[in-house]
């Protein structure tokens, strides 16, 4: 569940006439800064070689927003156009036994007319590998992100608002080769999320909690042909969340992937997810599986899948039965053109007495143009709508944008 945040930061009005004019004028500025430096330098899509690479870039773009308060269908919510500058920098290294990366972004969003809402997101990526012996490697990886609105977030159990919002993921463990058809990875996973102190009211009871969730998973995976592999999957967790009692969820499951052909895989699992907790519900139990369908290709790539499972969540304050829907397709169009579609479904049913399921759809859409190597432009469409079950509970936001990207690669040593 890879998952990046913004800090709700006031910032001052634009100073720009109209939607057009200030979006050129951007767009200028961040060509004139970055097409000395791209000019000289390979394309963004070429490996990485060995030693310190360092990739900036630059993003700006021009959005329309239908929903900025992410105000509930009837109460006429108000939209505004914004302009977004986003500029980012990696850095990367590739050694002999080692591979590092780090990769900051951050989005200066800036409204036309509602100028107070004005915010920065922001979102920290780094990943580290380690080969310890020819088959044993030490992985980890964080995620740390500041958002100002909380339907950045792809996580179930999260109401949306206009609610700053932190949250911290890391993972790290290690995977072994045991045998030549064996293979092991373990990992200690952490979650933290924390909703900014403001006066914005929750349209549901608790939904602006807090907490932390962390536990271990164990996973074994055996080939039995080029075609079908077998395995299993344990995982513990453990939340603390603001003004609930702890918990606790284990599953097991065991898992399998069939390789139908040369680009169409079939994997799932199926097992059971157990819950303990100090609170109303002592104990619970249900089957957990999961199913997933990708076929790759040259000309088009989609997947889809399904699953079904315990998560603990601090949006809800508790735990809750998740099932989630995902399909995705991408493609290029031309040797420079592309194009890519996702969506997403998540229903979270509370496993507390008398609280309502929670219904949230993720759609995003964009086509992409090479117009050089250094710099691509790109049209976008991200939808979010949620139901909260209740009466006025449901929030449609829309947002529509065009965006260039100015990219360029420097070698460090």
């Amino acid at each position: 569940m890879t998952t990046f945040f913004r800090s709700r930061e006031r910032e001052r009005g634009l100073a720009f006439g109209t939607p057009a004019v200030r979006f050129v004028c951007i767009v200028v500025a961040a060509l004139y800064a970055t097409m000395p430096i791209a000019a000289q330098s390979p394309a963004s899509q070429q490996a990485t070689p060995p030693g310190w690479v360092f990739t900036p870039s630059i993003g700006v773009a021009e959005v329309f927003d239908n929903n900025v308060l992410l105000s509930t269908e009837g109460s006429d919510g108000p939209s505004d156009f914004l302009a977004t500058v986003s500029p980012r920098a990696a850095l990367g290294f590739r050694g002999r036994y080692s591979t590092f990366q780090l990769d900051y972004l951050s989005a200066y969003q800036l409204y036309q007319q509602l100028s107070e809402l004005n915010a920065l997101d922001q979102r920290l990526n780094t990943s580290y590998r380690q080969l310890l012996t020819p088959r044993v490697s030490l992985v980890a990886r964080n995620s740390l992100s500041k958002s100002p609105t909380t339907d950045a977030l792809d996580l179930p159990g999260v109401v949306f608002r206009r609610q700053g919002v932190t949250m911290d993921d890391f993972r790290g463990g290690i995977e072994a080769r045991l045998t030549e058809h064996t293979t092991l990875r373990s990992d200690y996973t952490f979650q933290w999320l924390k909703f900014d102190d403001d006066d914005v009211q929750s349209p549901i009871d608790a939904l602006e909690r807090g907490g932390l969730a962390h536990g271990v998973a164990t996973e074994v995976d055996h080939v039995l042909s080029p075609r079908l592999s077998l395995g299993a999957r344990h995982e513990m967790r453990h939340a603390t969340v603001d003004n609930e009692p702890d918990f606790g969820v284990q599953s097991a499951m065991g898992t399998a992937a069939w390789r139908i052909d040369r680009r169409l895989t079939l994997s799932g699992g199926a097992g059971y997810a157990w819950l303990a907790t100090n609170g109303p519900t002592a104990s619970d139990s249900a089957p957990t599986f999961q199913v997933d369908l990708n076929r790759s290709g040259s000309r088009l790539g989609w997947n889809v899948g399904y699953r079904r499972s315990f998560l603990p969540s601090v949006g809800f304050g508790g735990t809750f039965q998740n099932q989630e829907f995902q399909a995705g397709a991408f493609g290029p169009i031309t040797r420079r053109l592309d194009w890519g579609a996702s969506t997403s479904v998540l229903d979270a049913d509370p496993l507390t007495g008398g609280a309502r399921g929670l219904r949230s759809i993720f759609a995003r859409s964009s086509v992409r143009y090479l117009a050089t190597r250094w710099m691509r432009i790109e049209g976008y469409y991200v939808a979010v709508f949620q139901d909260t079950g209740r009466t006025g509970g449901k929030i449609n936001r829309s947002r529509v944008g065009f965006q260039v990207v100015t990219t360029t690669r420097t070698r460090i040593r």
